[in-house]
């Protein structure tokens, strides 16, 4: 049955002039000379749309049923699916090993125009050969780079293992390993940053953990931007996931910005705050943004930055992490770390720094009940010595005698193993320091006073206090920053025992004092 389309009461082509014609137009040949030019374009007028319309659902269902063929790769799979590519599983023929492969979909550039598709498969395979570049040992590595069927691809590593965001879902990792895990990924932006390259969606879900070797891999560099450019969406110029997207990025969008001065607004900085809100989303297990809203809310929420890692007590973040959190996702991006590498220096330091729960479990309660108590006891009983004339011998056994109950604590409050042995070996040379110096003051002191025991003892408690204050200083180089107030204090102490007649006293009670606000303040004894 030869049937024709009508135009009104109008006859436009039969079934054989239609098929004719649509042929010529796929062909893209001259239809000047195939007669009834106004009947063929209004025709073509049509086709165009229809074809641009359908073209996406097309595309969409071919590529679910059919991987593309590549020269080097058999067995393709799918095995996941993204907002801007598939990724497939194949066998590599010559090398015989599995790699990832990942293709751009075709229905993210079908609906695009002609001159929009091939920026899009260019900038595919230019950030593709860029990140191809950088072998880092946290990113994952790329193979080759191709294109196929007008499709753009590449082949990576086939990595064996889970994403952060599966494991935040685990209440068994702990926050240290998400900060370790975060902190090497945090060389590997820094890395990838200083060869001109932005990452533009850092997020949980973009961080694949390998379970053999328990090492974190990031790639997908600078493909954040090919999904926002091949967009319908209203925001379709920004790049990311609203969630973990800087400020800057998201007022951008609101405002309706072009896709330029959007790219322009990108930089180390929103790559840093990324890294942040990855970071509490990590240890948390939540997103940053109330999933409940919809991304445009969600845009709305992060420009006037109303994120949960702001508004909620995070219980599960330690207050000194929780500060390193803070400093990257702050909303003026000069106050943020400068860099990404920045940044995983203070991660490393928060690693590295004593856990005295952890390392010297028992510790803080026997400064509390112990060695507060005996310090206090110590500097009563010297000052009574002293009005007792008593022999000198006692009076620095006395005097001495507060170290015994300190290095008792640490030696039956210490936890042996690999972990702690650093915090151990800390703690016992400064204050194992602290006693040889107090030593030889005492003799040096004792040696140009002779025989004028009350001289000694005079000169020796401001000594004392001094070396304290030092040893507080050093301490807050590597432990707790509060040492270093401590510091001042006993700078101070040092010139009143100069002038006390009651410096045994006075020097044994704000020594028990000390104890007391250590074991209260220093956030190490609180944190899990």
């Amino acid at each position: 049955m030869n049937t024709s389309y009508h135009r009104g009461d109008e006859p436009i082509l039969s079934d054989d002039e239609l098929a004719v014609l649509e042929r010529a137009i796929e062909a893209g040949e001259d239809l000047e000379a195939a007669g009834d030019l106004e009947r063929q374009n209004a025709h073509r007028s049509a086709f165009e749309l229809i074809d641009k319309l359908a073209a996406p659902i097309r595309l969409a269902i071919e590529s679910n049923n059919s991987p593309p063929k590549l020269e080097d790769y058999e067995e393709l799979t799918e095995i996941a699916r993204g907002g801007m590519g598939v990724v497939y599983r194949g066998l590599h023929r010559k090398t015989q090993r599995y790699d990832a492969i990942k293709v751009m979909r075709p229905d993210r550039i079908a609906g695009a125009a002609r001159e929009t598709a091939i920026l899009l498969r260019l900038q595919f395979l230019r950030e593709s050969q860029l990140a191809a570049r950088v072998a880092h040992e946290h990113i994952v590595p790329i193979y080759q780079v191709g294109e196929s069927q007008d499709r753009p691809w590449f082949s990576m590593q086939l990595v064996d293992g889970s994403s952060l965001y599966e494991l935040s879902q685990t209440a068994s990792v702990s926050a240290e390993r998400m900060v370790r895990y975060i902190q090497q990924i945090a060389r590997a932006v820094d890395v990838v940053h200083r060869h001109g390259i932005l990452h533009g969606d850092i997020k949980p879900q973009n961080i694949l953990v390998e379970h053999q070797t328990d090492r974190p891999l990031i790639g997908d560099f600078g493909l954040a931007d090919l999904a926002a450019a091949s967009s319908n969406r209203p925001d379709a110029g920004i790049a990311g996931t609203p969630a973990y997207m800087a400020p800057e990025l998201a007022r951008a969008a609101i405002q309706g910005q072009s896709k330029d001065d959007i790219a322009a607004t990108r930089s180390v900085s929103t790559d840093v705050y990324s890294l942040g809100v990855t970071l509490w989303a990590a240890i948390t297990g939540r997103s940053p943004c109330d999933s409940n809203r919809t991304p445009a809310e969600q845009l709305a929420d992060v420009a006037i930055s109303n994120l949960r890692c702001h508004n909620e007590k995070s219980i599960d973040v330690p207050p000194a992490l929780m500060r390193i959190i803070k400093r990257c996702v702050s909303r003026d991006p000069e106050s943020r770390y400068s860099n990404a590498g920045q940044f995983a220096d203070e991660l490393a330091t928060w690693l590295n720094r004593p856990h005295w729960n952890r390392h010297f479990p028992q510790l803080r309660r026997l400064l509390w009940v112990v060695v507060a108590p005996i310090l206090l006891s110590s500097g009563l009983m010297v000052q009574s010595l002293l009005s007792m004339k008593a022999n000198e011998f006692w009076i620095w056994l006395a005097i001495f005698g507060g170290y015994a109950p300190l290095f008792a604590t640490f030696l039956f409050s210490q936890r042996i193993d690999h972990v702690a042995q650093q915090a151990r070996r800390e703690l016992w040379s400064i204050w194992v320091g602290h006693l040889c110096v107090s030593l030889a003051g005492m003799i040096a002191l004792h040696i140009l006073c002779e025989p004028e025991v009350d001289q000694v003892i005079k000169f020796f408690y401001p000594f004392w206090a001094a070396i304290s204050a030092l040893t507080f200083f050093a301490k807050s180089g590597n432990f707790w920053s509060g040492y270093r107030w401590l510091g001042v204090a006993w700078s101070l102490i040092a010139v009143l025992l100069s002038v006390t007649p009651w410096a045994p006293v006075v020097f044994g009670t704000l020594a028990a004092t000390t104890c007391l606000v250590i074991a209260r303040t220093d956030r190490s004894f609180l944190e899990k």
